[in-house]
């Protein structure tokens, strides 16, 4: 499938806010005839790299809207590739063979380093955004922190059900969800085999707004840029926006039809692997996400409050072409991607379609 011709993606703006312009139109859409898992951009946010259930990687030159190469791992399996600092290496989780991460030169095809301590499939992979620093959590109940200069761990920690985490954007807290004791910890970098800080108790708030898929539907936590806000995503209600320092609720966000169509780590229903289908926006303003089973994708302002309940409705609706199973936002452009089956690049009016 051959794009038109027509690909003015040099007209985005690196200084422009993303809150200032209303994203439309799907610009660029290609399919890679599987399903999309997880979605990255690099620092520079000229690439993209998509990883899919056909053991492949797919790499993407953003400024050109298409699709440059793939890179297959039928032997090990492919999840969660997320660049690191150096925009032609990406480490990505096995999902078959062993439970490794592998750190791979794209130019080259061939791999770096191996990393292996976990003994069952890794759930989030995670980069810091100051060094080369990455967390890896497991199905195995353990959540490793790695140097990428060495292939063994340089902290592990053994927790229920950590299978999310994240950095804070000054890279020295560490933020670990842990689903069945519905709560967040957050540790101290320096001192992460210490006890943590800080415990967010979420329990409450599940059985308000998630009571039917308590214990099982989590499937993304990241942070805001200004590290005030703290997003937890889940695969069916609604998302969580808390505040980044007490835990407080500062709005649930609702307005979706259903499931992405994509296993929360926990989740035994045979689905596809996926990231979670809400992010922030760079600028930290606004959460975009999947609307579910429907084509388009919302966008919540993180700015406003909800409403008595706490409850926040979608500010804008996306029209879409399919549903947004996941979702990433480019760090330097004005540009957002979703995938499904086919990955879809977004930009602000304007239109350029295959």
């Amino acid at each position: 499938m051959t794009a038109t011709p027509e690909t003015p993606t040099t007209s985005i703006q690196r200084s422009q806010k993303v809150g200032d312009v209303q994203f439309t139109t799907t610009v660029k859409g290609e399919a890679v005839d599987s399903r999309i898992t997880s979605l990255d951009f690099d620092d520079s946010g000229d690439f993209m790299i998509a990883a899919s259930d056909d053991e492949q990687m797919h790499l993407f030159d953003v400024r050109e809207g298409k699709k440059t190469k793939s890179v297959a791992s039928k032997k090990y399996g492919v999840h969660l590739a997320r660049f690191t600092h150096h925009s032609r290496q990406v480490l990505y989780a096995s999902t078959k063979g062993d439970d490794s991460l592998r750190l791979l030169e794209l130019h080259s095809e061939s791999y770096v380093r191996y990393f292996s301590a976990h003994q069952e499939m890794v759930t989030c992979l995670a980069l810091s955004p100051g060094s080369d620093t990455a967390l890896s959590c497991s199905r195995d109940d353990t959540v490793c922190l790695w140097d990428l200069s060495s292939r063994n761990p340089q902290g592990k920690l053994k927790l229920s059900t950590p299978y999310l985490a994240a950095f804070d954007p000054s890279a020295s807290v560490i933020a670990i969800a842990s689903q069945s004791t519905s709560s967040i910890l957050l540790y101290d970098v320096r001192n992460y085999d210490k006890a943590p800080f800080a415990t967010f108790d979420l329990n409450d708030l599940e059985d308000r707004y998630t009571p039917t898929t308590k214990g099982r539907a989590w499937t993304r936590l990241e942070f805001s840029n200004d590290g005030k806000s703290l997003l937890l995503g889940t695969d069916y209600h609604g998302h969580f926006l808390l505040d980044a320092f007490d835990g407080r609720l500062k709005s649930f966000l609702t307005g979706r039809t259903g499931s992405p169509g994509r296993a929360a780590p926990v989740s035994s229903s045979g689905k596809p692997l996926g990231q979670g289908d809400a992010c922030f926006t760079p600028d930290g303003r606004y959460v975009l996400g999947g609307s579910g089973e429907d084509a388009d994708a919302l966008v919540w302002d993180a700015s406003q409050g909800g409403d008595a309940s706490s409850y926040l409705q979608p500010a804008a609706r996306l029209k879409g072409r399919e549903r947004a199973a996941v979702i990433e936002c480019n760090p330097r452009y004005n540009m957002i991607a979703t995938g499904d089956i086919k990955v879809a690049l977004w930009l602000p009016e304007e239109s350029v379609t295959l």
